[in-house]
């Protein structure tokens, strides 16, 4: 039997630490701020009139992102919410959202945008606790372990939700069961159950219940709507828009009695699919990286479970934890810091940055969410 598939959890340091539109703030939060409001409507055969909610559209204030060379830090961005998990994601225009990740969780949730450089604003309230979050340029997306929310950015208003795929949680300490993909105009949800994976599309215009596309052991969600994924023979597949399947190699598929031996799907990133094999009991993996447009073989190297790859505007960047690879900079030796690399599918690390305590690395700003030791929260720090 396979293990069952670990995806990374994104660790804090607080308790048990792990873009043109602003969204307005829902209706049913604290009001919006007057400088978001834009002006009032009537409703027709009614002599009341409503204030609406319009996002402000400033003067973007983002640096280009650099292509080569170590990339720089901006300057933190508070985001007010103490978690032992984060769930953010962000979208094309570079707003970033972000939650405390509770999905088992019966209380409010309250999840956060970041646009340009901040402050950070309320983007919603969701009913109960948060598993994933996405974003596209029309909309900010929840899900939940019971449905997927989708809000208009530019009103706040609720204008989808749907019924996420059974979630089988019980006795299950991975918080990552379900995520959450935006892509080639569809919305992705991946709902772990055991050792299998189900891929399921949904059309954000169209009630439409979400539709399985596949069902396989590991997944990764392209840029486009490739859905890449694991047969259950072993084999790498990709799934085009177009529906068109392509086979690949096959992936290792070895235990060896200690969580190690058999290689799953991470993330595609700089034209990869980025591919991990855990030793086993420890934080040693090797990678192996396979060409998103033929399948074949790009390279491999070693790595540490830990590590996350991302697709940015810079390329490829994978983020260290602190003490992983002695190339970091250190401020300091009693602070040791996260830093993010660029990284080709052959494995080299080049340029490194410190990035403070640094939990998620998100794409395509780029920018990290990264634990705020002073006041027991979290920052958003982007990377230009």
């Amino acid at each position: 039997m396979r293990r069952q598939r670990g995806r990374h959890l994104q660790l804090g340091l607080v308790t048990a630490v792990a873009a043109p539109l602003l969204l307005a703030a829902c209706s049913s939060g604290p009001p919006t701020p007057t400088s978001l409001r834009h002006g009032t409507t009537t409703t027709a055969g009614s002599s009341a009139s409503s204030t609406t909610t319009t996002a402000a559209t400033p003067a973007s204030t983002l640096p280009p992102v650099s292509t080569s060379g170590p990339l720089t830090p901006g300057a933190a961005i508070a985001l007010p919410f103490s978690a032992d998990r984060v769930t953010a994601a962000e979208s094309p225009d570079g707003a970033v959202f972000a939650a405390p990740q509770d999905p088992t969780s019966p209380s409010p949730s309250i999840a956060w945008v970041v646009d340009r450089n901040g402050p950070a604003l309320i983007a919603e309230h969701v009913a109960t606790g948060i598993a994933a979050v996405a974003a596209d340029a029309t909309n900010f997306y929840v899900a939940t372990y019971t449905n997927v929310f989708a809000y208009n950015r530019s009103s706040g208003n609720q204008d989808g939700q749907w019924t996420t795929p059974t979630v089988q949680s019980a006795n299950s300490s991975n918080d990552d069961l379900v995520s959450l993909a935006a892509a080639g105009g569809a919305v992705f949800v991946s709902v772990t159950r055991g050792n299998t994976v189900g891929v399921y599309r949904i059309n954000p215009g169209s009630s439409a219940a979400p539709r399985l596309l596949v069902r396989g052991l590991s997944d990764a969600i392209g840029s486009d709507g490739s859905v890449f994924y694991e047969r259950a023979d072993g084999a790498l597949v990709a799934l085009r828009p177009d529906g068109a399947s392509e086979a690949g190699p096959m992936l290792a598929d070895k235990p060896n009695g200690l969580g190690g031996g058999v290689q799953y799907l991470d993330v595609v990133a700089g034209g990869a699919v980025w591919v991990s094999e855990p030793a086993g009991q420890g934080l040693d993996a090797s990678y192996t990286t396979y060409d998103a447009a033929t399948l074949h073989t790009l390279g491999s190297y070693s790595g540490s479970v830990t590590s996350t790859v991302v697709d940015s505007a810079a390329g490829a960047l994978a983020l260290e934890p602190a003490g992983s690879n002695p190339a970091c900079p250190q401020a300091s030796p009693s602070t040791p810091s996260s830093c993010v690399f660029r990284i080709t599918p052959q494995g080299t690390a080049t340029d490194p940055v410190g990035v403070g305590a640094a939990v998620t690395l998100l794409g395509p700003g780029p920018a990290v969410v990264a634990s705020d030791t002073t006041s027991g929260q979290f920052d958003l720090i982007r990377l230009s």
